[in-house]
């Protein structure tokens, strides 16, 4: 499968750092990345496409994202998590495939963390 062809979802309320994540997964040729801004809207997405890895931001403005991680939990897409100082306690639901970032990060951080998830799944 092409580089180009893999759908990313990528989770974050805040739409600058949201934009700024999708152009990282574009010029590093990661994916085709899809942009939601709130989680409601983001298992909408997962409902109606297959998903070849998620980007979620743990926080949003309005909680955590606990129905993300359990959707994707549930279709076995792997998540990359974007974890603040305080890291995943709120979350009572752990990605059961997944890898968590603390941000701030840099994008070689999230890249390698990426490309590690998507090994994952070629290998399996």
């Amino acid at each position: 499968m092409a580089l180009a062809e893999r759908d990313i979802l990528v989770l974050e309320d805040d739409i600058l750092l949201g934009q700024l994540l999708c152009n990282m997964i574009r010029m590093y040729r990661i994916g085709l990345p899809h942009l939601s801004l709130s989680e409601v809207d983001a298992c909408q997405m997962m409902r109606e496409r297959d998903f070849h890895i998620c980007f979620l931001g743990l926080r949003l403005r309005t909680g955590v994202c606990e129905r993300a991680v359990a959707l994707a939990n549930a279709k076995r897409i792997p998540t990359l998590l974007m974890a603040d100082a305080e890291g995943l306690e709120p979350l009572s639901i752990q990605p059961q495939r997944g890898l968590v970032v603390q941000k701030p990060a840099s994008e070689e951080m999230i890249r390698d963390a990426a490309a590690a998830l998507l090994m994952q799944e070629a290998v399996r």
